[in-house]
């Protein structure tokens, strides 16, 4: 399960738990404290609270939201008069990324991230500060969305019910939830692939809803950044990977 992790991946194409939750690894909320093992990225991700959202892979210190829990509508963009796939912008200061959702088989998990990209929880435009990508893992993931820059954790809305067997495959460019052993403990944390990590789909596995359809090089630019160990926490960037701005096109 991808959820923040303590201890880092070992290799892309490991099935280990990847434990990822708020603060972390894609996870929960909570403490956000993931821990994901190394070992050949066997282990899941681990949360930034303690706690560890997991997708199969490694696990590693640091935090991340285990899985948003309410969700709330979010406008889609027209196109020929008809709605189509909601898109969000997310700016970092690295650059921009554009993420595609899938609301057709991840509906949950979409409304989900949407109600905290509108409540302004990742860019910090709540007033709470913005969020980062606290755990870089090449070859693997990165994954933000519950930790800030000084590596403090946001509190998270109800965990949301795992949607991993939507058909939708982790692949590279793909964004998935961190959570922690829990499958249903997605929080805010979310990752982006780095490579095609298959094994996170198997069951309990964790759940794609989105897609990266711009700025591709940007994540790849995320994921070369030097990282270091904080405190508890795992490849954490040296210089923080800040997201500025999220908001749904």
């Amino acid at each position: 399960m991808l959820a923040a992790m303590r201890m880092r991946p070992g290799s892309s194409s490991a099935l280990g738990l990847l434990v990822l939750v708020l603060g972390g690894c894609p996870g929960d909320d909570g403490d956000s404290s993931t821990t994901m093992t190394t070992t050949g990225q066997t282990a899941p991700p681990a949360t930034d609270d303690g706690t560890t959202e997991e997708p199969p892979g490694t696990t590693s210190a640091g935090g991340t939201e285990t899985g948003p829990g309410s969700t709330t509508g979010m406008d889609g963009s027209e196109s020929s008069g008809a709605a189509g796939p909601p898109q969000v912008v997310m700016e970092t200061n690295l650059g921009t990324i554009v993420i595609e959702l899938d609301e057709e088989l991840a509906p949950i998990t979409t409304a989900n991230f949407l109600a905290y990209v509108n409540a302004g929880f990742y860019d910090g435009s709540d007033g709470l500060g913005a969020t980062t990508f606290h755990r870089v893992v090449p070859g693997f993931v990165i994954q933000g969305g519950g930790l800030t820059e000084d590596l403090s954790t946001k509190a998270t809305m109800p965990p949301i019910v795992n949607e991993s067997s939507n058909g939708l495959s982790n692949l590279r460019g793909t964004l998935s939830m961190a959570r922690t052993m829990d499958p249903d403990s997605a929080t805010s944390q979310f990752f982006i692939n780095l490579v095609d990590n298959t094994g996170l789909d198997t069951p309990p596995g964790y759940a794609v809803f989105g897609q990266v359809v711009e700025g591709i090089e940007v994540v790849d630019a995320i994921a070369a950044v030097p990282t270091t160990t904080m405190g508890p926490y795992m490849d954490v960037p040296v210089d923080p990977v800040i997201i500025t701005s999220a908001t749904v096109q």
